[in-house]
């Protein structure tokens, strides 16, 4: 189904949005800069743009405020003011992302037993902050939760990991400096 973005009001979690300005300077200015190291501004917006344009999330990490989500960009503008050649003022807007998963439910069967089932009103026994260790001789690590994200890496048996959050049977881990999805059915605490 190619719907796009889905918020519905009034009902369930809400889309949590984070936005922020800044500056991409083309020289370093020890006033305002904070790296000697500063990316071509022309090269950093060609990459939020093909980041805005990509069909998968991104992981945005901020660690200031415990942030590590994978959103997609809503909104990019860009702006070069007078008298400042080069540098670029961006606007930036991030959603995070959801997988919507469409599932047929038995109709006929109205019995509660058919919820009971459903992966989605099962609660994790993992939690936030716990410490897993991978059982599988070597488990891939994804850029989202299920088999049809992109694999970004891979443990080998014994790893010890942090959980950020549990979606499923698939949980959101501190994965190198970007973060990445394990299934939980090869992991214990």
């Amino acid at each position: 189904m190619d719907f796009g973005e889905v918020d519905i009001s009034q009902q369930g979690k809400k889309i949590t949005e984070i936005g922020f300005d800044t500056l991409f300077p083309t020289e370093y200015d020890e006033s305002y800069c904070r790296y000697r190291n500063i990316p071509d501004p022309k090269e950093s917006i060609e990459l939020l743009n093909k980041w805005k344009d990509a069909d998968t999330p991104i992981r945005l990490i901020i660690t200031d405020f415990d942030f590590n989500e994978l959103v997609n960009i809503s909104k990019f503008t860009v702006e070069e003011r007078g008298g400042e050649i080069g540098d670029r003022y961006i606007s930036i807007s991030f959603r995070i992302h959801r997988d919507i998963k469409i599932e047929t439910l038995n109709t006929q069967s109205s019995n509660s037993s058919s919820l009971k089932n459903n992966r989605s009103t099962q609660s994790s026994k993992f939690n936030r902050d716990d410490i897993v260790k991978v059982t599988a001789d070597v488990l891939n690590v994804r850029s989202g939760p299920g088999t049809n994200n992109s694999i970004i890496g891979s443990v080998s048996n014994g790893t010890k990991l942090k959980v950020w959050r549990a979606q499923g049977n698939w949980l959101d881990v501190f994965y190198g400096n970007h973060g990445g999805w394990i299934c939980s059915d090869y992991v214990t605490k």
